[in-house]
């Protein structure tokens, strides 16, 4: 899982100012935190995918089959998916800058770990590490941002430079994990991550810390009830497909999930300062972004998984599928790089329901004339498209909010994400597993997922007033 992203102008009530960064100017703070951020972000994108390269590498060298090595992806996501909404309550009780260094910190450790495992069942554990470092990262890295860049339209294009940077290590991460694996072995990918987080980790040191006036309590329970829901749904997900719907273990980890989603909402209405305030969803406009983060990752991370797989049910060796997926990626790359001064000149909901119709549209295309006709390459870019709307859609939801709430909004955002790209997968690929090399019924259900995005974003051009009173209190 790509795990792939935020913010909004800051309030009046601060211990720090801006102004009082007093050895720097806003534009060098702005720079150093960005090049921090980016460089979190392009560590764990190029670690995610190059690792996907090295599986079998892996696999050979511990004789271990599939079912073990399909955990050393899993055990990131649930751990990375289970964490979000607590690390991102941290970030806006501890400070965003300490929370992004301890982050880092332990996603450098857990890499190192990997790269030293003995064993498979270390390795699994120590994937399970970086999953919480990176949890840790995100959304106080969002936090970051919105610290640095307290002027909404540079924050719009600092973030769009983000997500640029997070495609290209998408890109370049199963090169990367290719030449690696060939010339020194697959323990290097993680060894890698250590110089990427050392330099962060200074850049981040740079940086302004800002703290709230007021540091709410800890609420142990809202902590617990998230990660507890979130591990569920995540687990029943990954396994689902493997183990069946109907599975007991599955249905017993949905009711888990059901439950406790419904204890966290009760609870958190009656704590006096719960960590997901109830005020978040009062904005109309952050819980469509929510909504749209869910249905854009279910569909951008399904298409990324339906194509490769129908690619190669019809014969396309691995090598030629990398390079007719590439003006997807390249586009995905190209155009979240510009999207911040897209959104400056046409809008940001308007440029969010274009990337949205871009993708619907490709995938439709694809469903109709099929994934190996000389409407490939016109297929791959109109779903890049699709996938570049992202960093439009974390700026668009942090918008909504305060910046002593980026934290937790982030991780709202981000487990959206999570749990839209593991959804995707999880159905997507029972459809494709038909036995027949027909991706129809995916590509439409991508379609679909990519039309209800740009439906939601739409709606958002009509009802553009904020809860103000409710979400930046």
């Amino acid at each position: 899982m790509t795990p792939f992203i935020e913010f909004l102008t800051m309030t009046h009530g601060r211990s720090r100012d801006l102004s009082s960064v007093a050895t720097v100017s806003p534009s060098t703070v702005g720079r150093t935190a960005l090049v921090s951020v980016a460089l979190g972000s392009l560590m764990v994108a190029l670690d995610v995918t190059a690792l996907n390269v090295a599986l079998p590498s892996i696999g050979h060298a511990f004789e271990v089959g599939i079912d073990r090595l399909q955990w050393i992806a899993s055990a990131y996501t649930l751990m990375f998916a289970s964490l979000l909404l607590a690390s991102g309550s941290a970030s806006d009780r501890l400070g965003a800058r300490g929370t992004f260094v301890a982050g880092l910190i332990v996603f450098m450790a857990a890499s190192i770990a990997c790269g030293s495992a003995a064993g498979i069942v270390v390795l699994i554990a120590a994937r399970a590490a970086q999953g919480l470092g990176a949890a840790i990262m995100l959304p106080s890295s969002m936090a970051l941002l919105a610290t640095a860049y307290p002027d909404p339209a540079r924050r719009s294009g600092a973030i769009a430079l983000w997500g640029g940077i997070s495609a290209v290590g998408l890109v370049a991460g199963p090169i990367v994990g290719g030449l690696l694996c060939e010339l020194t072995g697959w323990r290097a990918i993680f060894y890698l991550n250590a110089p990427f987080c050392l330099v962060a980790i200074g850049a981040a040191l740079r940086c302004d810390e800002r703290h709230a006036e007021h540091v709410r309590a800890f609420d142990p329970c809202g902590v617990v009830l998230s990660a507890v829901a979130l591990a569920s749904i995540t687990f029943a997900l990954i396994e689902a497909p493997m183990r069946g719907w109907h599975a007991p273990l599955i249905v017993t980890t949905m009711t888990v999930a059901v439950v406790a989603a419904v204890a966290l909402v009760t609870v958190e209405r009656h704590v006096a300062e719960p960590m997901l305030p109830p005020q978040l969803f009062a904005s109309p406009a952050f819980s469509a972004s929510v909504g749209v983060a869910f249905l854009q990752t279910f569909a951008y991370y399904g298409t990324l998984f339906v194509l490769p797989v129908a690619l190669q049910m019809h014969g396309v060796d691995p090598l030629t599928v990398g390079l007719q997926l590439a003006p997807m990626t390249v586009t995905t790359g190209v155009a979240a790089t510009l999207s911040g001064r897209l959104s400056k000149a046409f809008g940001m909901r308007r440029m969010m329901t274009l990337g949205m119709l871009s993708g619907a549209v490709g995938a439709l295309v694809s469903c109709t004339f099929g994934v190996t006709q000389g409407t490939f390459v016109l297929t791959a870019l109109l779903l890049g498209m699709g996938g570049a709307t992202l960093p439009l859609i974390v700026a668009s939801a942090l918008a909504e909010v305060s910046s002593h709430r980026a934290g937790i909004a982030s991780g709202v955002v981000n487990a959206a994400r999570q749990s839209g790209g593991v959804l995707g997968i999880a159905c997507l690929g029972a459809l494709m597993n038909n036995g027949r090399a027909d991706a129809r019924p995916a590509l439409l259900v991508i379609a679909v997922a990519f039309f209800g995005a740009a439906a939601l974003s739409f709606a958002r051009l009509h009802h553009p007033a904020r809860a103000a009173a409710c979400t930046k209190s």
